[in-house]
């Protein structure tokens, strides 16, 4: 059962309704009370904790049986008497007068349920395990609580007390919300929240002379980590947040984009496979340098490491053109995910003491020069990227110039996720064993002495079926999307 999170408004003229006067109807009298809401409460019998709540908060109660008449001109009703017909019968009557109604420790009646709260003055932090285990939520909302210290209402209060100064000097929203940004990250909010009024309110107003008014375009290449979501950095989830455009490759976990992205963000996909790119290298730069060119905050989200077979060098080169600045934000590589969740080393003392990362190209697969670099490697660790379709090849022509029929052979398919499988073999091997096998995109192959570590290191359990993690590329689309070709 889904539920979706809303902040209701019980005011005077719409009050939300309890009906009970025990004391479950005094818990959650309690509990609207201290968010600010307004509330009538009707039972037959109201007890003396409804009572001492209903006079100390202004309340008004109403002894007498239930009727269906009771719910209208009410916010919402929550059912609190001890008796499950007649909580039954307050639900039917709500829903069939168009009124959202909770009843209480009843999931399957409700419309909706009540969270665990975190408050600090305006800001409040709802938490909920859609009624599944409220111990759970009230677990993390204490989490929350360590987290988001008290003082946090006194920052909600001056955000309050600047808010016309900053809608007056910011015309555009992006700076806006980046100065935003910038007060609560940084040593005004800190003023703030030990109590220094007079030192916050001089940081601000110095702060805010000095900011720029207008929109400032940058561009940041992030690394997304090999597909765990938490497998990306601190620094990385903190630009992605300010990103007004993202451009986002197929190997990125779509938890990434929902959990660090605002929602408001324009997110693209311009991933490529084998033989479908979504979007060309030259459509991707094309819309990187329109949005830059607009001061739009642009970031190039990519899976595993910028720096590795992933076009770097070419984005930046725009940021330069436009004249923008722009960073460079590493991620876990997947050479470094996948092995360590294999359970590999990549280097080994008194083993391999190098690691080469390569890919297989179609134009390189017969270069002998190409193989003959490859002859002195053998006691290094070999990883090759995007090489799927050449895996039986590749070992072959390993061997062919001199690398023991024995080298072991790892493939990792979607390494890190939840879909992580490995599957090993050796290179004279390798044919008979998995050369039939549709390995599903991603996948990686790690080759070397360090492989033979995987039987008694790996730690990361298989799915007990294969499927995929990430989703297929959607079909080419034109080169603007219907919101773009309204901006352009």
């Amino acid at each position: 059962m889904a539920y979706i999170p809303l902040f209701l408004r019980a005011s005077a003229e719409t009050p939300a309704l309890i009906v009970g006067g025990g004391a479950i109807a005094a818990a959650k009298t309690e509990a609207l009370a201290s968010v600010g809401a307004q509330v009538e409460i009707v039972a037959e019998t109201v007890g003396e904790s409804v009572r001492a709540l209903c006079s100390q908060h202004g309340f008004k109660f109403t002894e007498a049986p239930y009727q269906a008449e009771f719910i209208k001109g009410h916010a919402f009703v929550v059912a609190a008497t001890d008796d499950d017909d007649l909580n039954g019968r307050i639900a039917a009557d709500s829903r069939a007068l168009g009124v959202m109604v909770n009843v209480v420790d009843n999931p399957p009646l409700c419309d909706f349920i009540f969270p665990a709260l975190v408050r600090r003055g305006p800001l409040q932090i709802a938490v909920s395990s859609s009624g599944i285990s409220p111990v759970l939520a009230r677990l993390i909302k204490h989490k929350i609580e360590q987290a988001v210290p008290s003082a946090f209402e006194n920052l909600i209060h001056f955000m309050d007390q600047k808010k016309m100064a900053m809608r007056e000097a910011f015309r555009s929203i992006q700076p806006r919300r980046l100065f935003y940004e910038q007060i609560i990250r940084g040593p005004i909010a800190e003023e703030v929240l030990e109590g220094n009024a007079e030192r916050a309110d001089a940081l601000f107003e110095a702060a805010l002379a000095e900011f720029p008014k207008e929109k400032q375009a940058a561009l940041y290449l992030i690394g997304a980590g090999p597909g765990h979501p938490e497998l990306i950095t601190l620094k990385a989830i903190r630009l992605l947040s300010q990103a007004d455009v993202v451009l986002y490759d197929r190997l990125v976990s779509p938890v990434i984009l929902d959990q660090y992205a605002r929602k408001d963000a324009h997110k693209i996909p311009v991933g490529k496979t084998r033989d479908h790119h979504h979007k060309k290298q030259e459509d991707i730069g094309a819309l990187m340098e329109r949005h830059l060119r607009k001061g739009d905050i642009v970031v190039r989200l990519k899976g595993g490491d910028p720096g590795v077979f992933a076009h770097g060098a070419e984005e930046i080169e725009i940021a330069r053109r436009v004249g923008c600045p722009y960073q460079i934000v590493p991620g876990i590589s997947a050479a470094n995910g996948c092995a360590a969740y294999a359970g590999v080393p990549l280097t080994e003392r008194d083993g391999a003491k190098g690691v080469r990362l390569m890919t297989l190209y179609t134009k390189t697969l017969h270069q002998a020069d190409f193989w003959e670099g490859l002859r002195f490697s053998q006691n290094d660790t070999l990883v090759f990227y995007m090489s799927t379709p050449h895996y039986v090849l590749l070992c072959e022509k390993l061997q062919g110039i001199g690398f023991h029929p024995d080298t072991p052979v790892l493939v990792v398919e979607q390494g890190t996720t939840p879909e992580h499988r490995d599957y090993v073999s050796t290179l004279a091997r390798f044919d008979a064993e998995l050369g039939e096998h549709a390995f599903i995109s991603p996948s990686l192959m790690i080759i070397g002495d360090v492989v033979r570590w995987h039987e008694q290191n790996s730690w990361k359990e298989a799915p007990a079926q294969a499927s995929a993690y990430f989703a297929p590329l959607p079909e080419r689309e034109d080169e603007h999307s219907p919101k773009e070709a309204q901006n352009a």
